[in-house]
């Protein structure tokens, strides 16, 4: 009674193959069969395992290292489905892919509680994949057992998918199937949904990179209007357009469960928006970057809508849209209150002065904003609105040649009184006038850590100069003033003059240019008088006659810091030109007086000569 057979390491060939499968047929006692390092081949494999279909004594075989490939393997599945005694069969060292060896091993355990089949890359077609959805079949174990397949990138296309589908149908356990990169129309995807309805516990779907299309993506939607397991499916790639994206969109309504629907590099923006307002919904996303995805007022009334019970975004970035007002109207209510959001990004949309009223609102309300752009649109107070951040943030607001108008600051006005921090003013270059001005000395007032405003090149005239100098009165913060190229006359210059007359916080007041070379001359007093460092005084072609030298002498009288003095192309006749002799005659600092395009004569000429012929100092007069 021979139990053991050895046969290792001969030359046997698929002739001698038969001769043992003609002695399997009738034994009735062997237990061990080895053929390791043998020479046989497909036909050889296959008359053995059509012999085993008759053995019901053999426990172990052994015939690694020959020349057997797939289609030498793939008998073995079908009797190995119905043999119970044959516990162990060896076929390593043979020319087969890894797909049939998994084959092969689930249905060896046929008593196992295997929960995981993972095949990524390995095989090519639909004829191995139907070796493994066999093994499957036969195997009613695995139905309560396997928890999770990976089939991704074998190229199955929708035959194999279905040879999947029947192997997987009613697994009580699966709850992973991932098909990605596989080849699948939407014909496949009808089939695989039909399969999904029977599968109670599956909760991720990744169909990535397949060719599903709009009507692969209504097979989904349609799933997902019973299903309520599935909280992960992925979608990218799969040339899904606007219909698809909507038939998806309108069946996410009424479906709650599904937390993460990845839609990214498909045919139409909708998609990727689409993909956001699952994860806003689901609380999480983050960031929401959406910029340049065409985004118009549909989309957006959703995503406001996604953003109401959302407390997990932090950033939100819908640039390069085309988003109106109408559009941001829908985000008010929400954003104003969020307590999440922190940046918000609205850059080249469509939005006008009407919509900047709006983000007025969220910035008045919303406590937790740090960030808001909003550049590269129609009107100035869209961008003005955007420079309001958050106080705890910013200091500066920079809204230099930004068509800022009179209205626009009782916005900006209003604005700051929540803005504690703000430092520096910059409204240079814009179409300011005197009731933008008095809008300004409500921000002076209301905020007392401004210590730089800038107006130069604006409309302000005497009115609205009397208003700032009325808020710089008891200003004790603000340092640097600039109202250079404005309409400020004599009056207005006056009214500097007297409010700034015991004030030494100011260092830098900037007045020239205006249509009075007194209000010039005024802010030169003050610089001279409150900045003890100060060495360079440029006043040129700021309408400066003999008449305002004279103020200006005073201030020059006991000055040791001024090196350079710029009073080129003014109206200074020699009159002024001997007033500014005298006071600076015994002046041991100064190295250049520019007097060039004045209306000096001979006489301011000899002047000039008899004061500084013994000194370095340039006083070129051309």
């Amino acid at each position: 009674k021979i139990l053991l057979l050895h046969l290792d390491d001969n030359h046997i060939t698929d002739q001698g193959a038969e001769y043992i499968a003609d002695m399997l047929r009738m034994n009735k006692t062997l237990k061990t069969l080895s053929l390791r390092s043998n020479q046989i081949e497909n036909q050889g494999a296959q008359s053995i395992a059509n012999a085993l279909a008759q053995n019901r004594i053999l426990m172990e075989l052994n015939i690694s290292k020959n020349n057997i490939g797939n289609d030498g393997v793939a008998p073995f599945i079908k009797v190995l489905q119905n043999h119970r005694s044959l516990a162990k069969i060896d076929f390593y060292g043979n020319p087969i892919d890894k797909y049939m060896a998994k084959a092969i091993r689930i249905v060896m355990l046929r008593t196992s509680s295997i929960s995981y089949v993972i095949l990524n890359s390995k095989c090519v077609g639909t004829r191995k994949v139907q070796h493994l959805a066999d093994a499957l079949v036969s195997i009613k174990i695995y139905r309560q057992t396997l928890k999770i397949v990976e089939l991704k990138n074998n190229q199955l296309g929708d035959d194999g998918v279905r040879c999947i589908i029947q192997a997987l149908a009613k697994s009580q356990m699966l709850t992973v199937l991932n098909l990605q990169t596989n080849l699948i129309t939407s014909a496949g995807i009808l089939d695989l949904v039909a399969m999904l309805h029977t599968l109670p516990k599956i909760s991720k779907l990744d169909l990535s990179c397949n060719k599903s299309g709009d009507e692969g993506a209504k097979h989904i939607a349609n799933l997902l209007e019973t299903n309520t397991t599935l909280n992960v499916i992925n979608l990218h790639r799969n040339e899904i357009g606007s219909d698809g994206a909507q038939y998806l969109s309108d069946v996410l309504i009424h479906n709650k469960t599904l937390k993460k629907l990845g839609m990214s590099f498909n045919k139409s923006n909708d998609c990727c928006i689409l993909e956001f307002l699952v994860e806003i919904r689901s609380n999480s996303a983050i960031v929401v970057t959406l910029n340049n995805k065409q985004i118009e007022e549909k989309f957006t009334q959703q995503l406001a809508n996604a953003l109401k019970n959302n407390t997990s975004v932090r950033k939100l970035n819908l640039s390069s849209n085309k988003i109106n007002d109408q559009c941001l109207r829908y985000f008010v209510d929400i954003l104003k209150n969020h307590e999440g959001i922190t940046s918000l990004n609205f850059d080249n949309n469509q939005i006008t002065d009407e919509g900047a009223q709006y983000l007025r609102e969220i910035i008045k309300n919303n406590s937790t904003l740090e960030k808001l752009y909003l550049t590269k649109h129609q009107y100035g107070l869209a961008e003005t609105i955007c420079a309001i951040r958050n106080g705890d943030v910013l200091n500066r607001i920079d809204l230099e040649c930004k068509r800022i108008e009179d209205t626009d600051l009782q916005y900006l006005s209003h604005s700051l009184r929540y803005n504690m921090r703000i430092t520096t003013i910059n409204l240079n270059n814009n179409k300011i006038g005197d009731i933008g001005a008095q809008h300004i000395t409500d921000i002076l007032r209301n905020n007392t850590n401004i210590t730089e405003l800038l107006l130069h090149s604006n409309s302000i005239s005497d009115e609205g100069a009397k208003y700032l100098a009325g808020a710089l009165k008891d200003n004790k913060t603000l340092i640097k003033l600039s109202l250079y190229r404005n309409k400020i006359g004599i009056d207005g210059a006056k009214s500097f003059a007297e409010a700034l007359s015991k004030n030494t916080t100011i260092l830098e007041i900037d007045l020239r240019r205006n249509e009075s070379g007194y209000a010039a001359i005024v802010g030169a007093i003050i610089e001279l008088r409150n900045n003890k460092t100060l060495t360079c005084l440029h006043l040129d072609d700021c309408n400066i006659n003999s008449q305002d030298i004279q103020l200006l002498a005073t201030a020059l009288k006991d000055n040791q810091t001024l090196t350079l003095l710029d009073l080129r192309n003014n109206m200074i006749d020699d009159n002024g030109v001997q007033i500014l002799c005298d006071v600076l005659r015994n002046n041991k600092t100064l190295t250049t007086l520019g007097l060039a395009y004045n209306k000096i004569g001979s006489e301011g000429a000899h002047y000039l000569y008899n004061t500084f012929q013994n000194r370095n100092v340039d006083t070129a007069l051309q």
